[in-house]
């Protein structure tokens, strides 16, 4: 997904107007938004893996023992 050209170039003007720390944290930011969005895809591929069918039978009876 692209922006039109006018809003990157309105969005570089904002971001040269921060004080340094600040230009610090939006590229923080950016890489932050980057590696979720590429988590993102990969959990999507995922998520067919993890979609299993889970039974509920039930609390475990009185006195059982998970003890060997």
């Amino acid at each position: 997904m692209t922006a039109p050209k006018h809003d990157l170039q309105a969005l570089v003007a904002k971001i040269q107007r921060l004080p340094t720390d600040r230009i610090a944290q939006v590229a923080d930011f950016v890489d932050f938004l980057r590696e979720r969005a590429r988590l993102g895809t990969a959990m999507t591929d995922l998520k067919g893996l993890l979609d299993f069918p889970v039974d509920d039978l039930g609390p475990w009876p009185r006195g059982l023992s998970l003890h060997r």
